[in-house]
C-alpha cells in the first residue's frame, strides 16, 4: 500500500512540475511577438529600457521573448562648433527616436555651474536638431572649463504592452577657454 501511495505521490508531483514548467515563460512575461521585433536584423536599431543597444538577434530576442520592453534606438549628440567664443562654448544638439512633443534640455556649464539652459522641442518624428548656440563671456577670463550635456526621453517602446520612454543622456563636450 505505501508503494502505491508513494508511486502515485511521484506521478503527481511529476505532473505538478509539467505544469508549472510549461507555464514558465507565461509567468515572465513571454512573448514571441515582441522576440519578432529583433528578426531580420531588427536588433540593430533596437534598444533595452536601459537606454544600451543590443549587443545582437539573440540577446534581442531573448529580452523580448521574457517580457522585456524593447524600444527604437533613441540618441541624443552634442557636437562642438566649429568656431568657438575665446571665453564660452558653441555647441549643436541633434537627435532621433525621442518621444515627440517633449523636450530635450542642453545645460552650458562654466566650471561645473549652470550658465544658461537650451531647451529644444522634439519635433513629431521623434528628431530634434538645434543650430549653433551657447554662451560668450566678456571680459575673457583664460582657463575656464566649459561643458554641455544633452538629457531627452525616448518614444514610447515598440514591444506589448507599451512601456513609457526612457531617459536618453547625450555624450559631454568640453572645452577650456583661451583669451587672445
Amino acid at each position: 500500500m505505501l508503494s502505491k501511495s508513494l508511486v502515485a505521490l511521484v506521478a503527481l508531483a511529476s505532473l505538478v512540475s509539467l505544469v508549472v514548467a510549461g507555464n514558465a515563460p507565461a509567468a515572465k512575461g513571454g512573448n514571441a511577438a515582441n522576440a519578432k521585433l529583433c528578426q531580420k536584423d531588427g536588433w540593430q536599431t533596437l534598444m533595452d529600457s536601459s537606454a544600451s543597444p543590443f549587443a545582437g538577434e539573440e540577446a534581442c530576442v531573448s529580452h523580448g521573448a521574457n517580457g522585456g520592453a524593447i524600444y527604437a534606438l533613441a540618441r541624443l549628440q552634442v557636437e562642438l562648433c566649429p568656431s568657438q567664443p575665446f571665453d564660452g562654448i558653441c555647441v549643436s544638439t541633434s537627435g532621433s527616436g525621442l518621444q515627440a512633443t517633449t523636450f530635450v534640455t542642453t545645460p552650458l556649464l562654466k566650471n561645473g555651474s549652470a550658465v544658461k539652459t537650451e531647451f529644444l522641442v522634439v519635433q513629431a518624428d521623434g528628431s530634434v536638431s538645434a543650430p549653433p548656440g551657447g554662451s560668450f563671456f566678456i571680459p575673457c577670463v583664460a582657463g575656464n572649463v566649459y561643458s554641455a550635456t544633452a538629457s531627452g526621453t525616448s518614444a514610447d517602446s515598440l514591444s506589448t504592452p507599451t512601456a513609457p520612454g526612457v531617459p536618453i543622456t547625450s555624450n559631454t563636450v568640453t572645452r577650456t577657454s583661451s583669451c587672445p
